[in-house]
């Protein structure tokens, strides 16, 4: 009896098919999980009045600053560039609750670890900063890949999007979780925590960072000259540059701080700009 072979075209399909579900369950599990995990940021005491609950909420409201103009953005850009709106969405849900729950976790690890082997020498003002720029790039820079992977992108544009999304996400939820540990110490704390939040690090912080890396992360996987794949690793290695700079005491400084947001906005506008001009196999020079 002659044994008809699948075409390679069909067994190729199926397993990038039984790829994606794999990647989608990691994702229900992680995102199960972060949320769990987030709950806390929600919660205060248990003497907590409803009161304080209302009050300390309200205080989410500044974050409004940012979170419009972002909406408003992503709104015009489904309509021009032909992206899925529930997809974006999804990708802002992910970095809210992937990236954003298990940072603390890696970040406390990677803490516990250098103080154990440096023991006094540990500086939380540096090395501290600097585990915290290299986990949470990381974390947001796997999300995103695992989005772009479940979603078939292929343009630099949706690269691009995805990462914006995910790194809002992280933002605002790491922004609420700021507001509601000193809101529920003390109320008087609340609103003036999220204007510090808002003042300091809503235009360049977690959205560009997450964009760029998404950036980086496709000259690495959809070029095709050598060249690219470096770039790539260029941009990713200095987001995470960045970030840990921001983090230390020189973050303070107005003039750096301003370097530092160019640095990584500034790429978003100029590979935003160049997907009018890529090609599927990669960005011309």
């Amino acid at each position: 009896m002659k044994v008809i072979s699948e075409p390679s075209s069909d067994i190729e399909n199926k397993k990038k098919h039984r790829n994606r579900i794999i990647v989608i369950s990691v994702l229900i599990m992680l995102f199960t999980v972060g949320m769990m995990e987030n709950e806390g940021d929600y919660l205060g005491g248990d003497q907590t009045s409803v009161k304080q609950y209302l009050l300390v909420y309200s205080a989410f409201l500044p974050l409004l600053v940012y979170i419009i103009p972002f909406a408003v953005f992503m709104h015009e850009a489904v309509k021009k560039y032909d992206l899925a709106k529930i997809e974006l969405l999804i990708a802002v849900l992910c970095g809210a609750f992937i990236p954003c729950a298990f940072a603390g976790w890696f970040n406390d690890g990677f803490e516990a670890l250098m103080k154990g082997l440096m023991g006094s020498a540990y500086s939380s003002d540096w090395l501290g900063s600097l585990e915290t720029g290299i986990v949470e790039e990381a974390l947001k820079l796997g999300a995103t890949g695992m989005l772009v992977y479940v979603f078939g992108y292929r343009s630099m544009r949706s690269y691009l999007a995805t990462g914006m999304c995910v790194g809002m996400g992280f933002q605002i939820e790491e922004d609420i979780g700021y507001i509601t540990q000193s809101g529920f110490k003390d109320l008087n704390t609340a609103f003036p925590t999220a204007l510090d939040r808002v003042a300091d690090g809503c235009f360049g912080s977690h959205w560009a960072y997450a964009a760029v890396t998404a950036a980086g992360l496709y000259l690495i996987v959809r070029a095709a000259e050598e060249h690219h794949v470096r770039k790539g690793i260029g941009l990713i290695v200095m987001v995470m540059m960045d970030h840990f700079i921001f983090d230390t005491p020189l973050g303070v400084s107005a003039l750096c701080n301003m370097i530092l947001t160019l640095a990584v906005v500034l790429p978003v506008i100029v590979y935003w700009n160049k997907g009018d001009m890529e090609q599927e196999t990669g960005l011309n020079s």
